[in-house]
């Protein structure tokens, strides 16, 4: 077993201190496939749904060896987590057998409720929260009470948030629970429903989602980087939200430890307008989004740059572990599909792809007919920019749609 598989281990607790310290391209990578899941609600969640079914399908999805998530990522892969057992009993040629019944169906249905808005209203209530809400309807209807003890050794699940005190990212993990800044909890016993939930506690309506720990703070080995005198205030309760607001593609966990690595974005692409509101708060939403957009774009660039030197070196073993260049590949909703055609790729209407970006970021039903047509684009999407982008070894395995009812042909 690897390091990587021990969840307790002084191994594993070295390696998370050494991702947390080193900055991007000095972390020295291991050989193996990192699969990043960004946020973006009940759309991102559909979305990478297809992109993991493509995956599947493929061979690589049984291969990953860390899952970094955040947001509406983390609902599915919170879920993913789950089934990773059940889905190990039927496995051929790295397939999962079941995985459009046991993972894709449960998250279609789950798409069809509604929860943002009545667990915000119900938050209002005396003692309680939003995300508090929001972790008792995901618990209800995913997760069934499972902790974050529940979950499979290995691959390595992340689920990203972003700790408001220390404005950096706080990592929840079957190992541990914590921040470079802070410290850590050791085998933390967090219920999965609320570990997603703060993953996915969207500002200002599901925010904040407030840990109050159990158990006692660890120091890493370079100790915490906050005043000593002011580590029990930080320790006592940590103040969380969205893990989007600091990595909303959830690629840092996964791009400083491994050398391939498969990002999915599902998050909405900014919109350019000529008309514009410029009301204080307009113009402040505005700039949030600018801002946001702008930090997106950087890590997008640095990814796709790193994919594009590792292609010309031709596979994993031509690169170095302390190394910039990266295997793998990165697909985003509104990706243009015809800068991507592989063989016998899918057909995808740009107008439809399009409109499916446009739809809101919500923990809410988009309807059945936009729901099965947002996995079939995360599917072929998938497919497209893996098969045309990646040089590592796949599965021969011919593109078919999830839901073939849904197409994405237009007609």
């Amino acid at each position: 077993m690897s390091d990587e598989a021990l969840p307790n281990s002084q191994a594993q607790i070295a390696q998370a201190a050494d991702a947390f310290q080193w900055g991007e391209g000095e972390h020295k990578a291991q050989s193996g496939i990192g699969i990043a899941l960004s946020g973006g609600g009940f759309r991102a969640m559909l979305f990478h749904a297809g992109a993991l079914a493509r995956m599947n399908e493929l061979g690589l999805l049984s291969k990953a060896k860390r899952i970094s998530s955040v947001s509406g990522g983390s609902i599915i892969s919170g879920y993913l987590a789950m089934k990773w057992a059940d889905l190990s009993k039927s496995v051929a040629n790295g397939t999962f057998a079941s995985f459009k019944t046991d993972l894709v169906e449960p998250i279609l249905s789950f798409s069809h409720q509604t929860i943002d808005i009545v667990d915000a209203l119900t938050g209002l209530l005396p003692w309680e929260s939003a995300s508090g809400e929001v972790a008792k309807s995901y618990d209800s209807a995913l997760f069934k009470g499972s902790t974050l003890q529940d979950i499979p050794d290995a691959p390595f699940f992340v689920f990203c948030a972003t700790n408001l005190q220390t404005g950096v990212l706080w990592r929840f993990t079957k190992s541990y629970a914590g921040d470079y800044v802070i410290g850590y909890l050791d085998t933390p016993k967090t219920p999965l429903a609320q570990a997603v939930a703060a993953s996915s506690a969207f500002p200002p309506v599901l925010s904040p989602f407030t840990l109050t720990p159990e158990g006692t703070f660890k120091d890493w080995p370079d100790g915490p980087h906050v005043p000593l005198a002011d580590l029990p205030a930080y320790r006592k309760q940590v103040i969380l939200t969205d893990g989007g607001v600091y990595d909303n593609h959830g690629i840092e966990p996964i791009v400083k430890s491994y050398l391939t690595d498969f990002v999915s974005d599902g998050g909405a692409p900014f919109q350019r307008t000529a008309t514009l509101h410029t009301d204080w708060i307009s113009q402040l939403k505005r700039i949030l989004d600018v801002t946001d957009n702008q930090v997106r774009a950087r890590r997008r660039s640095d990814l796709i740059d790193r994919f594009v030197e590792g292609k010309k070196l031709g596979g994993e073993d031509k690169l170095a572990a302390d190394g910039h260049p990266r295997m793998g590949a990165y697909w985003g909703i509104d990706t243009d599909s015809g800068k991507v055609n592989p063989p016998d790729a899918l057909p995808c209407n740009p107008e439809m792809t399009h409109t499916l970006a446009q739809l809101g970021t919500r923990l809410s039903d988009p309807g059945d007919p936009d729901s099965k047509l947002l996995i079939n684009w995360g599917y072929a999407v998938a497919d497209r920019s893996i098969r045309a982008n990646y040089v590592g070894p796949i599965n021969a395995s011919s593109p078919t749609w999830p839901y073939p009812e849904a197409p994405l042909t237009g007609d």
